[in-house]
């Protein structure tokens, strides 16, 4: 939506066929579960210090802030914003998320949609200035930022035209002037201002801050300056091609079904041609109503609709359509292996391996940190483990079916490497020494996004094990000093049987 436009001018009532947005649909849907599943767990935390992950405690803290984490991103609409959000980077090439803080869920998520919004990157790429264009009611005006805040135009609305569009203006940029040294709103590193868009108006409506910047920002190539170039670009072509075809398949059915005639008299304007059309010439029957021409439509048909359905399956590849639908195939032929089958899901992925190297850093990650920071500033976070110390970070991992198919994860390479070991193993034994196995099952534990509790940390294996021997160790005494008092017994040519050492030595 630009400026200028009225809200019931967005959709083309013009349109034939609705190819291509049933094939933007199927991506959209296949993009947002392939990388952000609602359903399972598409990140995990882990300590980016190895030594760290074994602390007693790290792993449940992990999981502890990923399970709040989960909880908030649902209960803020995330998903749904994220779904319009990758719906608009298909079609346009670029796209914007918004994350406001909620007091009722933490934070709250929308996509606000194109034409509404503007932004400028700094050199290394991050967002330096956001301008975003909302319409309010003069209601929801007030109820937001307060009567006093308003201006003049809006308080004559309210009490007559309460609920007409106001249009108001939100911009984010960097905060040049903030005092650090004070822990106000429009101290943060952040500034945020609000205005009426009214050439009169001067007047904020309100002037904050915030902490992280809240909008995030990513192109699908940067191909054609700030704003990119995506799938819908590649597929307009298309889009009119098969207009075109289905409009022409439509008028040949028609004309099939309802010709245009002739009928006696003199020929005084041009032939009509529509269907159903009728003209008078003077080469027409006597008392008859003749066709203008013979149409043989129905050999031509099929062609037309094979075309269709070619124009038709280059939009799907062309939206990416396609590769998203293969993701949710768990059908392979019998005789394709497990290995196989990964291996051409990887290859079918390989395309999209571009665009989302920018989509995780420049959105997810900094989704994540945002979420997490607003939870920790309202207390809503689990302490860490004291053993842990004063300083840790946390690294994300990606679990989504897409981010496993476009790389190899560490329990892919470390349970290849124990078969390939195991069967070298038959050979010469010696060779698992060089096999840390409890460092094996850790990174098996990771790639599959085990839960932390599962697996435990070194202290509390060698704890573990140091019982366990000093257990065997006991054990093993004992046997030791009850074959010694044998030895003694047997020794002294003393009588056991029906005695309590006898019991105890079993006779």
């Amino acid at each position: 939506k630009f400026p200028g436009e009225e809200q019931n001018n967005l959709r083309n009532k013009k349109r034939f066929n609705n190819t291509g947005s049933r094939a933007l649909r199927r991506a959209a849907a296949g993009m947002t579960e392939g990388m952000t599943p609602a359903s399972l767990p598409w990140f995990r935390h882990d300590f980016l210090d190895r030594g760290q992950r074994e602390v007693t405690g790290s792993r449940e803290y992990a999981d502890a802030v990923d399970e709040r984490l989960r909880a908030i991103l649902e209960a803020g609409g995330f998903y749904q914003a994220v779904h319009a959000f990758n719906q608009e980077l298909l079609t346009f090439g670029c796209a914007l998320l918004y994350q406001e803080e909620s007091m009722a869920t933490v934070a709250r998520w929308e996509c606000p949609t194109i034409g509404t919004w503007a932004v400028t990157c700094s050199r290394s790429g991050d967002l330096d200035c956001v301008v975003h264009r909302l319409t309010f009611t003069a209601r929801e005006l007030v109820d937001t930022f307060g009567e006093n805040h308003v201006s003049e135009h809006v308080k004559s609305q309210l009490k007559t035209r309460p609920y007409e569009p106001v249009e108001v203006v939100h911009v984010v940029m960097r905060n040049t002037q903030a005092d650090r040294r004070k822990m106000d709103s429009l101290s943060m590193p952040w500034a945020s201002l609000w205005y009426e868009d009214r050439e009169s108006g001067e007047q904020f409506l309100r002037k904050s801050g915030y902490n992280e910047m809240p909008f995030f920002f990513t192109v699908w190539q940067e191909a054609r300056g700030l704003y990119g170039v995506g799938p819908g670009d590649e597929a307009i072509s298309d889009q009119k091609a098969v207009e075109a075809y289905e409009l022409y398949k439509s008028m040949g059915l028609e004309k099939t079904i309802d010709p245009p005639v002739v009928y006696p008299g003199s020929l005084k304007d041009r032939p009509d041609t529509r269907p159903g059309a009728k003209n008078s010439s003077p080469l027409g029957g006597q008392n008859q109503i003749l066709p203008l021409y013979q149409i043989n439509f129905g050999q031509a048909l099929p062609y037309v609709q094979q075309e269709i359905q070619n124009i038709a399956q280059r939009m799907d590849d062309s939206l990416m359509a396609s590769v998203f639908t293969s993701i949710a195939m768990d059908q392979r032929p019998p005789n394709m292996t497990a290995t196989e089958y990964m291996s051409r899901r990887r290859e079918s992925m390989q395309q999209m391996g571009p665009a989302l190297s920018a989509y995780e850093p420049k959105v997810l990650n900094k989704v994540l940190e945002r979420t997490f920071a607003m939870a920790d500033r309202l207390g809503l976070m689990p302490d860490p483990p004291e053993d842990l110390g004063d300083r840790f970070i946390l690294d994300v991992q990606y679990l989504g079916p897409m981010s496993q198919a476009l790389r190899q994860t560490g329990s892919d390479t470390t349970r290849q490497l124990l078969e390939d070991v195991a069967g070298i193993a038959q050979l010469n034994p010696e060779v698992l020494d060089k096999i840390d196995l409890d460092q094996a099952v850790d990174e098996l534990a990771r790639g599959i996004a085990a839960p932390g509790a599962v697996v435990r940390s070194d202290d509390d294996v060698a704890a573990i094990r140091q019982a366990r021997a000093e257990q065997q160790a006991a054990q093993q005494q004992a046997l030791l000093d009850l074959e010694a008092q044998k030895n003694q017994i047997a020794a002294m040519n003393v009588r056991t049987e029906g005695t309590v050492a006898g019991k105890m030595m079993g006779e």
